[in-house]
């Protein structure tokens, strides 16, 4: 079922690498809080050209930073029978 999500999370912990093509890849683990009060994390992948002349879509940031993420994602639920 399609939705669209929009949320105000708080970043606690970034991993940035280089990759062997023209990207820097920054990993970040962000946490969000629920409805009923409790913690939840969520991982945030950005892509960030190494070309100066390539615009930038993402601004970059930094751990204590507050990003608010707005996107269309399919939810998928799954039931396993053990």
């Amino acid at each position: 079922m399609p939705v669209k999500l929009t949320v105000a999370c708080l970043i606690h912990s970034i991993n940035e690498r280089d990759s062997n093509i023209n990207y820097i890849i920054i990993e970040a683990i962000a946490v969000i809080r629920r409805e009923d009060n409790t913690p939840m994390s969520i991982k945030v992948t950005s892509f960030i050209p190494k070309n100066k002349l390539v615009p930038r879509w993402v601004l970059l940031f930094k751990a204590g930073n507050v990003l608010r993420l707005t996107g269309n994602i399919l939810l998928l639920f799954i039931v396993a029978n053990f």
